[in-house]
């Protein structure tokens, strides 16, 4: 469930992509990452922001992979992605919104929500 209350991102603002989501990274043949595009957007803040793409680009096993990964190499903590689920949340319904559910952009809006409704 998500944290009405998680605590607020208090520690220096990071470098963040701000717009992170699978149109914009570019996978190897084999499934890895090779590259991060389209920094237009990049600003400063809360890495919580970028950490949406937990639930705008992996299922729940890559989810969790990709969560006990920046766990153990970051030390990111609950309350990050507690913010992380917020900011997939309103990516998702801001994207249902100007979409609809009938087209493509739309119903990956729809599978994101359900992502985030599950966990």
């Amino acid at each position: 469930m998500i944290s009405p209350w998680a605590s607020a991102w208090t520690r220096p603002a990071v470098w963040l992509h701000g717009d992170l989501h699978p149109a914009n990274l570019v996978f190897t043949p084999t499934g890895s990452l090779a590259a991060v595009i389209d920094f237009g957007d990049l600003t400063a803040g809360d890495p919580a922001t970028d950490l949406a793409t937990a639930w705008l680009t992996f299922d729940a096993p890559g989810r969790r992979n990709f969560r006990a990964e920046l766990e153990r190499r970051q030390g990111v903590d609950s309350a990050t992605w507690d913010r992380a689920r917020g900011w997939a949340l309103v990516i998702a319904s801001a994207v249902v919104e100007q979409a609809g559910t009938e087209s493509a952009f739309g119903r990956a809006g729809v599978g994101v929500l359900q992502q985030v409704l599950l966990d």
